[in-house]
């Protein structure tokens, strides 16, 4: 895996991750750990559902992990989100941000996949 290509592609930080991390075999260790995490599907399930509690939480823990490994577009659309719902009864915005996250998380899952991670 091409850590600095990878991070290019997706909008990433890899200065970033590489200050928090330091070398390149444990950001791919981490990176490789994405797509089995289950905070997207969570999320998909709780959007799916208007369960905005279940939404807040799995886009918080969605936002917390791509703000560890720099996933900067990512992390912001799921702050976005997170912010949205934060107090229970989202905005009307909120499908558009929804989608927004959706969009994000493709790219980087497409990225993985191109580097054979995913």
């Amino acid at each position: 895996m091409n850590s600095k290509n990878f991070y290019d592609s997706i909008g990433g930080s890899y200065e970033e991750v590489m200050q928090r991390l330091g070398n390149d075999s444990l950001i791919e260790r981490f990176v490789k750990m994405f797509p089995s995490d289950e905070s997207y599907a969570n999320l998909c399930k709780a959007m799916d559902e208007k369960n905005w509690s279940e939404v807040f939480g799995a886009s918080h823990t969605l936002k917390g992990i791509c703000a560890n490994l720099s996933f900067k577009n990512l992390y912001e659309a799921a702050s976005t989100l997170t912010e949205d719902v934060r107090k229970g009864s989202p905005s009307p915005s909120v499908e558009e941000y929804f989608n927004k996250v959706c969009t994000e998380y493709k790219i980087v899952m497409d990225a993985l996949k191109s580097e054979g991670v995913a």
